[in-house]
């Protein structure tokens, strides 16, 4: 029979040595995460902003304009994936998959708004 101390000791190194396998934290400052993922947003927004301006310069209509936006979109996304692989992205957001998908609809309306209003500009009023 194993004394209390035992078992919880036993039962730590378990947990250690599982947390170690998997490389998951054992605690996540809701703080942190929160940053991270705002600073995300952030970017993904202007990376919105730019790539719609540019869509209504080159005259972009209908579908082609979304197209781009979910090139641009994914685009910034894998090169951000690519330049944060030497980390790992599991340390500094809770599922680093939802990058993929989390902003794309929050991005849409300023990349809609820009698209728009540089197509405006310079193809209506020519």
């Amino acid at each position: 029979m194993l004394h209390p101390q035992q078992i919880q000791q036993q039962q730590q190194q378990a947990n250690e040595q599982q947390s170690s396998l998997i490389g998951i934290p054992e605690h996540f400052d809701a703080e942190y995460i929160a940053r991270n993922t705002k600073v995300v947003s952030f970017c993904q927004i202007l990376i919105s902003i730019l790539g719609g301006s540019i869509a209504g310069v080159l005259g972009f209509n209908d579908l082609k304009g979304f197209a781009f936006y979910l090139f641009v979109y994914y685009t910034f996304v894998c090169i951000f994936v690519l330049k944060e692989k030497k980390s790992k992205l599991s340390l500094y957001f809770i599922n680093p998959n939802a990058i993929w998908y989390e902003t794309l609809a929050s991005t849409l309306m300023p990349f809609i708004l820009f698209w728009t209003f540089f197509y405006n500009i310079i193809h209506h009023y020519k």
